[in-house]
């Protein structure tokens, strides 16, 4: 498939191509993006996965699973600072319903290296896979970190109207997530819109962290078109100083956000910063979408005992 006439190349998005990739400086570090095809290069992803995850040997994608990676059209994108890789992205190609997708499983940044790595990456990703011929990128992620969030919807562009609950059951990553259920948001974000292009253009201000203070808090059985919904500002200090706490706040936003998408709402948008108490997700629908009888809640569910 031919990329139509509004495809948004790398160059356009300030990356330069060369012989081993695309150079891109990021804050005050130049640094290289390149696919990652052979095992030992593969295999550095493993340091991250460990450190970033805290994954066990177990849950680890090693560099034996990822080197098939672009036989599915997918790809494992990295980025070098110097020969570090400090970040990388990988995603798996197929079809749903005849939608060529990618299924982007994996993405880390070195905690040094935070603050724009991530963004670059994932519009690199996306630019690939849409001059692939894909139509769509969907990932996982944990609904109650709020940086996240904001990459997320805000400034990728992407929406969700599916929740998963403990996808990986609740030993994943036991460091970073406490043993928590190991629910996600199940993301979709669509290549070929208006939406995607002018995120990844600059052509959208993101919400500001009181942009939504007008809008009502979401509640089971709310008809307004628009409602935000509140999650903590820095889940990870939560989890820390008060676990309990952390647990409760997983299976509210589990009940109000599997209401909300039983009845037609989508997560569209999130207003919140780095350093505030709280974030707000922006919670849509239109009047054909919405106030669905709630009895059609459908859960998707992976694990065969839930606390």
């Amino acid at each position: 498939m031919r990329p139509s006439a509004d495809f948004v190349a790398p160059e356009t998005l300030g990356f330069e191509s060369g012989s081993e990739g695309w150079w891109k400086t990021v804050g005050a570090r130049r640094l290289l993006f390149t696919r990652l095809h052979s095992r030992l290069d593969l295999e550095k992803t493993e340091r991250l996965q460990h450190t970033v995850f805290g994954v066990s040997d177990r849950d680890l994608a090693s560099s034996s699973i990822l080197v098939t990676v672009h036989e599915t059209g997918g790809e494992v994108l990295g980025a070098f600072h110097g020969e570090r890789l400090v970040g990388f992205v990988s995603g798996w190609g197929g079809y749903v319903d005849g939608r060529a997708r990618i299924v982007s499983d994996l993405m880390a940044v070195e905690a040094g290296y935070r603050g724009g790595i991530g963004f670059a990456l994932k519009e690199l990703q996306a630019v690939v896979a849409f001059q692939a011929g894909f139509d769509e990128i969907v990932w996982t992620v944990d609904p109650l970190r709020a940086a996240n969030a904001r990459l997320n919807f805000e400034r990728l562009g992407a929406h969700a109207r599916k929740y998963l609950r403990n996808v990986y059951g609740e030993h994943f990553g036991a460091g970073l997530y406490g043993g928590l259920p190991s629910d996600r948001l199940l993301i979709t974000w669509p290549l070929r819109s208006a939406r995607f292009g002018s995120r990844l253009l600059g052509r959208y201000e993101p919400l500001e962290p009181g942009a939504l203070s007008s809008l009502p808090e979401y509640a089971p059985g709310a008809s307004a078109s628009r409602a935000r919904l509140t999650v903590p500002g820095d889940f990870d200090a939560l989890l820390a100083s008060d676990p309990a706490r952390a647990r409760e706040w997983r299976f509210r936003l589990r009940h109000n956000l599997e209401a909300a998408f039983a009845s037609g709402y989508a997560l569209t948008g999130f207003a919140g910063r780095r350093g505030e108490p709280h974030g707000y997700y922006l919670l849509s629908c239109t009047e054909n979408d919405c106030f669905r009888d709630l009895s059609s809640l459908i859960v998707v569910d992976h694990s065969k005992a839930l606390t």
